[in-house]
């Protein structure tokens, strides 16, 4: 009797054991990739995509897990330079002619949403927008906000939902969520369609601002024209950023 309950107690310590090693091991993959040797692939429970052992391992930082979704949210698109003045209703950038090679269209089709962000930086001093104009090597860090508009459109229409982002240089700014208009197979497009940044509240060379100017510029608010300079050939300022985007086959984008 006394041999039967050593065995069973024994029993019972043994199964806590595998239970919390389990469990443990759970939790770790919860916040941790893993590559696995035998050619498989495995999604964790954060959303973290991992390739077997032969490759890198990928991981989709700050996206959300969507139950079903085939790969990790899109940040490959051409991180884009432009110069002033970037006035709203412009098509400064298009999916439908910009993309490089690497980047086919059907990364744009969806049928249930569609999310994009973007994350400013400062273009570096020589390098050429996409105007066509040399960004100034001592003229690039003249602001510190950006404001992006983004339109959403099919490719059989001439307009669509416009969006606005906005962000401090080396943040990403609030997502964009469209609502998809359906009625296509093909590819949507999506567009850059106007850009103004704080120049002007961080540089006195752009000349007086009124008070109300100045009020929204304390609070953060005011964007405005990108300044540019006259005749074409001289260095001006210009502003860079790139977008990340998600539909409804890849995981989401952060909020």
């Amino acid at each position: 009797m006394k041999n039967i309950t050593r065995t069973s107690f024994f029993i019972l310590l043994l199964s806590t054991a595998i239970v919390s090693c389990t469990q443990s091991s759970s939790t770790t993959n919860k916040k941790s990739t893993t590559s696995t040797s035998n050619g498989s692939t495995t999604t964790t429970t954060d959303g973290t995509v991992v390739n077997d052992g032969t490759t890198t391992t990928t991981g989709c930082p700050g996206g959300v897990y969507r139950s079903g979704a085939t790969s990790c949210y899109f940040s490959n698109l051409p991180r884009l330079v432009f110069n002033g003045p970037g006035a709203y209703g412009t098509t400064l950038w298009s999916s439908a002619t910009g993309l490089p090679s690497s980047i086919s269209p059907s990364q744009f089709r969806t049928d249930a949403s569609f999310a994009v962000r973007m994350k400013p930086s400062y273009a570096v001093g020589n390098e050429i927008s996409r105007q066509g104009r040399t960004c100034g090597q001592y003229l690039t860090t003249n602001f510190k906000k950006l404001k992006v508009y983004v339109m959403f459109r099919r490719t059989v229409d001439s307009i669509g939902e416009v969006k606005e982002l906005t962000a401090t240089v080396g943040a990403y700014s609030n997502t964009a969520r469209f609502t998809v208009p359906g009625g296509t197979t093909e590819p949507y497009i999506l567009e850059v369609v106007g850009v103004s940044s704080d120049h002007r509240c961080q540089a006195s060379i752009y000349g007086a601002l009124s008070a109300t100017q100045t009020a929204a510029c304390t609070a953060g608010t005011l964007y405005l024209d990108i300044p540019y300079r006259t005749p074409a050939t001289a260095q001006t300022e210009c502003v860079a950023f790139s977008m990340d985007m998600a539909t409804d086959n890849t995981y989401d984008l952060p909020n």
